[in-house]
């Protein structure tokens, strides 16, 4: 039993990381060029009340992918490849989280609360460009960790002491 609920947390683990690639990938190809294209006057997209909520998406699965990262580590310990594969998992994902807190995370908040009115401003599109160019980046490296969940998917599970079952 616990196995199975081992593969089934690491399994909810990359359907939530595909989630968030897909919401990535979606952001950075279709969001964040329009959003950024004039500013300020574009930063209305991502303004409150009108502009999209990006927190109400991002915040929730990145919660839940912290969770369950964590529970399929857990829950995978005894499983030694597995494990190995959670730990580089872990530990890029916590990179990148450390870098969304500090830069991205700040930066979008920046955007999100510039006045959309105005000229447009030469100063803030390399802004918004060198923001959407590292988030490229990101994204990446959260396909990098679905890729090693997939992985650790794939690895044998707990091995069985075939001494005590011969008996």
């Amino acid at each position: 039993m616990r196995e199975k609920f081992a593969f089934l947390t690491l399994f909810i683990t990359v359907l939530l990381f595909g989630v968030v690639n897909g919401g990535g990938l979606y952001e950075e190809m279709i969001v964040a060029p329009v959003w950024s294209a004039s500013p300020p006057e574009s930063f209305a997209l991502i303004q409150p009340p009108d502009g999209l909520a990006l927190i109400n998406f991002w915040i929730p699965f990145h919660i839940a992918a912290n969770i369950f990262v964590i529970i399929a580590l857990i829950m995978n310990w005894k499983a030694k490849k597995r494990r190995t594969y959670l730990l580089v998992v872990l530990g890029l994902y916590a990179i990148i989280r450390i870098v969304t807190f500090a830069y991205f995370a700040p930066e979008i908040t920046f955007f999100q609360n510039t006045p959309a009115e105005g000229p447009f401003s030469p100063e803030l599109a390399a802004r918004a460009e060198l923001w959407t160019m590292l988030c490229w980046l990101r994204t990446i490296g959260e396909i990098g960790i679905n890729i090693l969940l997939l992985l650790a998917l794939i690895q044998p599970g707990f091995q069985r002491d075939t001494r005590l079952s011969s008996r």
